[in-house]
């Protein structure tokens, strides 16, 4: 990559998690990181320049204008962006970052969004090397890397993952970003494609018998290993579609999960009738984003775009997931991960802003060497150099046999 500007540009800084983007830079970015604040609206990003970094650079560049993203591109090395809903704002940023060879992070939950990436991108950005890397916060880092460790100790066992079940347990509050993209989802026509279990996977990777092994949760269900009930998790079909992406990848490199793998998410409920409440309340979520009164009362009882949970919900928030791996030599193995903080601000700002660091800063870490692109997944395209960042800020993994 030639030389830049910036090493990382963080996209989208006044929002509500860009700014906590740039307070992590602030606190966090290695001595002599280059970086720059940038966005639409140039009054709202001086006044974040002047209340938390007054010595970093300002960038303008609306989402639409093609010559300003370019120019942003062209100085940045890695773009960082929080400016959702992505299917609105990111389509031309991602254009010029493929473009201009700039690596890309976000955080979308929009699996479509990230379809269309790999329908006009992938092929470009894999052959000059470029990472394009959506799904880099809570969604959907955590089942990422959970499957990926799974995978990667059974192999060191001399076996091969054929199931790997994922659960979570979570705290924490939401913000008015995570509103706004749902809505723009349920109204942009597409709601149908969030069901194919195989939407990421490329085209020879789609067989009928992988689309059976990989139906997403649908009704509780108690499971006797982690002695909890289980129940369908609302960001299930986000992030098991992002892991068997992973796996797809992972296959082209001759280092796939195993033949038969299969991948499973949910929530961990406790007991019967919470887990039943929870299957409940999100079927009637999915039901109010099918019709404009529904949404209308979805986005009067939310919070606006801009605002989100206190300092304090943010602090005491955490999550846990717990992955139960099947080998084909019938081991079975658990990866519990976990980490402080709420996990739709807090470990979505962490996970982010350490992958935009590792892609900056651990170039000889990343997995694929230099020239590996594509519009990948934060295990093929960040990996290990992911993985350590993450534990030296806190992220616990552990590996136990069951």
């Amino acid at each position: 990559m030639a030389s830049r500007d910036f090493d990382v540009v963080l996209y989208g800084a006044s929002g509500f998690t860009g700014k906590q983007t740039v307070s992590y830079f602030r606190d966090h970015a290695p001595a002599g990181l280059r970086w720059a604040i940038a966005g639409r609206n140039e009054d709202k990003l001086r006044k974040v320049a002047q209340d938390l970094v007054p010595e970093v650079p300002v960038l303008v560049a609306d989402g639409d204008d093609e010559p300003a993203l370019d120019h942003l591109c062209r100085s940045a090395r890695v773009v960082l962006t929080t400016a959702g809903p992505f299917s609105v704002y990111g389509r031309k940023l991602v254009d010029a970052c493929v473009k201009n060879d700039s690596h890309y992070v976000d955080i979308t939950g929009e699996t479509p969004f990230a379809a269309d990436l790999i329908s006009a991108h992938h092929e470009t950005a894999k052959s000059q090397g470029t990472r394009i890397i959506p799904f880099a916060g809570f969604d959907s880092i955590p089942s990422d890397l959970s499957a990926f460790i799974c995978a990667r100790e059974l192999s060191s066992r001399g076996t091969t993952a054929r199931r790997v079940s994922t659960s979570f347990k979570a705290k924490g509050g939401l913000n008015g970003g995570t509103v706004a993209t749902a809505l723009e989802m349920s109204m942009s026509g597409r709601m149908g494609e969030l069901r194919d279990v195989l939407l990421l996977n490329p085209e020879d990777q789609r067989s009928d018998t992988e689309r059976e092994d990989s139906s997403d949760l649908l009704w509780p269900k108690r499971d006797p290993v982690r002695q909890t009930w289980l129940a369908p998790f609302v960001m299930g079909p986000i992030n098991s579609r992002v892991v068997r992406r992973s796996n797809a990848l992972f296959n082209e490199l001759g280092a796939g999960y195993g033949p038969s793998f299969s991948y499973e998410e949910s929530y961990e409920a406790g007991g019967r009738v919470s887990a039943s409440f929870v299957s409940i309340g999100m079927a009637i979520f999915d039901l109010l984003l099918k019709f404009r009164l529904g949404r209308g009362l979805v986005k009067a009882l939310a919070p606006s775009p801009g605002q989100g949970p206190s300092e304090q919900t943010m602090d005491n928030g955490f999550f846990r997931c717990r992955s139960v791996a099947h080998g084909d030599d019938g081991s079975v193995i658990m990866v519990t991960i976990s980490a402080n903080g709420d996990p739709g601000n807090r470990v979505t700002v962490n996970a982010l802003c350490e992958s935009a660091l590792a892609l900056a800063v651990d170039e000889d870490k990343l997995p694929g060497g230099d020239n590996y692109g594509g519009v990948l997944t934060p295990m093929t395209g960040i990996g290990d150099a992911l993985i350590h960042r993450l534990k030296a800020t806190g992220w616990s993994i552990v590996v136990e046999d069951i």
